[in-house]
This record gives structure tokens, C-alpha cells and sequence, in this order.
């Protein structure tokens, strides 16, 4: 059942790190809507044959359809997603029926949990009001309040900084309250505090050590890399070396490599560890020390989507790319 939904409609800001000028808002697609929508390969993906995007069967490489669309976007497992034609958008699904007429201004997916295949459609440009469709269902939703955030216990391990300005860490009650000296004010910098461990840097160098003051890792590291919180993963660079770490359970040392990498921890491409730069092109580091079998002119941040030389590839979480745009 369609229903229309009138709110105010919020159109996310786009950020993009432009590696090496690429002009992305001259491709016919929405580079961050493909981010999006490009976690996973399936049978049938949207590829760019001649001056349109055809939906075609992997194995074969032959059209499902005959229909072409102005931009088209994968599947991702779910049983529809979005095309263009000219400037309106629809839905089809992996048989190439049209479920939505193309007859949409604006479109938006959702980030929030439990709704990751929700997208909302606007017939305005002003997008006074919108409707929301479910891409894994196939059809219309009224949405609900959705699910409570899952709890995750927060740290009760805090940093502080001390009148002689070094810096040390009070331990909270089982309430938040009441901070408790655990290791004194000793430290020129603590960059986090993960798993009981503290990340600091002694002297101008930089160390690991746990709630009792115990050298986790030496204090002899000249720069860190630190993962977005909750994905536990460290870069440590000795000398011309990084060391990479997991955090989980015990510390315990993936690698070690010569490329500084960005992203630690948010690459999905299966083993990924994260992006690095050489001879001023960009590839992905993984965790058994291999890399992309070449490099690319820009990475997108969970490396799932690679463009070099106007050719756009689909990644997935498949370090095999595939041919989505080239023009």
C-alpha cells in the first residue's frame, strides 16, 4: 500500500575527498548513492553499454532487458533498487520489471537501523513530502519509530590532564561517577583508550599500556593510525615500518607493511585493512600483506568502488572488480 508521508524532507550533505581531481559530478550517476549501493555483487548488475546502463547477467554478459536507463545502481541482495531515465527516478527489480515508474525528482536512502533498504521518493524538487519504499520487500511502508540502538557498555577508562600539563586516566564507577586515580599524570599525549588499553605517548614517543601501567607495546613508535571507534584496529610506524594491530581480546599484530594506510577497519572488501597511496594512486592493503592487482585513480572510503582513466569498477566485498561505467 502507497502512502504518502508530509515532513520536512533532509537532504544530506556530500562530502567527497577528491583523489586526483576526479570530477565525479560529471558521471550520469550519484557517486555516493553507488557507494551505497555497492557492498555486494550479485548475478545481475547495472553496466554502461554504449550510452546507457543495461541490467546484465554476470555469467554471461548478456542484457536481461532491452530497456536502458540514464543511471542504474546494483542490487546489493535485495530484491529491486533504483534507476534513472532522464532526469526522473523508479525502481525495477532483478527480473527487469519496472515496479515505480520513473516518475521521481528526488530520491534518498536511509542510514538507520533496521531500515537500510528503505528509500524515500519525492515527485517535487522541494520535497515537501515523500514516500517511502522498501527495496528488499518490493513495495511501499509506512515506517515506524524502528528499533531501540543496540547498548554498547561505554568505556569507564578516562583521560584527564593534570596542572603540569601531562596528561593521565581516572577509572569511573559502574554509574559513570566518581573518577578514581588509575595511572598518574605521566604522559605528553593519550590519543584513546580502547579495551582497558591506553594509547599514549611518553617522551615523544608512542606506546601501549593497560589500566596497571604494564608496557603493553613499547614506547618507541614515531606515529598512529587509529580506526574509527568500535573497529579496535592500530597502525604503529617504527622507523620506516608500520605495524598494524587488533585490539580484540588480546593486542595481537596483523602486519607489518611500508604503506601508511587510511580507513583501518572500514574496508569491506573481504581481508581488507584499509587504502594507501603510491606513485600518487590508490589501493587497498590486506590483511595477508597483498594489495589490488593494480592501482587506482581514486578508492571510495570502505573500497567497494575504484575509477581509474574514466572507468568506474564495482568491488563489492570481492577484491575481483567489475566493469560498472566507462565512457
Amino acid at each position: 500500500m502507497r502512502h504518502i508521508i508530509t515532513v520536512l524532507f533532509i537532504t544530506f550533505s556530500i562530502i567527497l575527498f577528491s583523489q586526483n581531481k576526479i570530477e565525479f559530478n560529471k558521471f550520469p550517476f550519484d557517486i555516493e548513492a553507488l557507494k551505497d549501493l555497492s557492498y555486494k555483487k550479485d548475478s545481475i548488475m547495472p553496466k554502461f553499454v554504449g550510452d546507457k546502463f543495461y541490467y546484465v547477467n554476470v555469467d554471461t554478459n548478456q542484457k536481461i532487458s532491452e530497456i536502458g536507463f540514464t543511471a542504474a545502481y546494483p542490487f546489493v541482495g535485495r530484491k529491486c533498487t533504483i534507476i534513472k531515465v532522464d532526469d526522473n527516478f523508479g525502481v525495477i527489480d532483478m527480473s527487469g520489471n519496472i515496479l515505480i515508474k520513473p516518475t521521481y525528482k528526488l530520491f534518498q536512502l536511509w542510514h538507520t537501523p533496521m531500515r537500510e533498504s528503505f528509500v524515500a521518493l519525492c515527485k517535487t524538487n522541494n520535497c515537501s513530502s515523500f514516500e517511502v519504499f522498501d527495496l528488499a520487500k518490493g513495495d511501499y511502508v509506512i515506517p515506524d519509530n524502528g528499533c531501540a540502538i543496540p547498548y554498547f557498555e561505554r568505556e569507564r577508562l578516562i583521560f584527564f590532564k593534570s596542572e603540569n600539563k601531562k596528561y593521565g586516566v581516572h577509572e569511573l564507577d559502574e554509574k559513570y561517577q566518581n573518577p578514581k586515580l588509575v595511572l598518574k599524570p605521566i604522559f605528553d599525549t593519550i590519543y584513546n583508550i580502547r579495551r582497558n588499553l591506553v594509547l599514549a605517548k611518553k617522551k615523544g614517543k608512542i606506546g601501549i599500556v593497560d589500566r596497571n601501567n604494564k608496557i603493553i607495546l613499547p614506547f618507541i613508535y614515531d606515529k598512529i593510525i587509529l580506526s574509527k571507534e568500535k573497529s579496535n584496529l592500530i597502525g604503529l610506524k617504527i622507523n620506516s615500518t608500520w605495524e598494524y594491530y587488533s585490539l580484540l581480546d588480546n593486542l595481537r599484530l596483523l602486519l607489518k607493511s611500508k604503506y601508511e594506510c587510511t580507513n583501518i577497519g572500514e574496508i569491506i572488501v573481504d581481508g581488507g585493512l584499509g587504502i594507501y597511496i603510491e606513485n600518487n594512486k590508490y589501493n587497498i592493503l590486506f590483511n595477508d600483506g597483498t594489495s589490488l592487482s593494480q592501482n587506482y585513480d581514486w578508492i571510495s572510503d570502505k573500497g567497494t568502488v575504484a575509477i581509474d582513466n574514466n572507468k568506474v569498477y564495482i568491488f563489492g566485498n570481492e577484491k575481483i572488480p567489475f566493469l560498472y561505467y566507462e565512457k
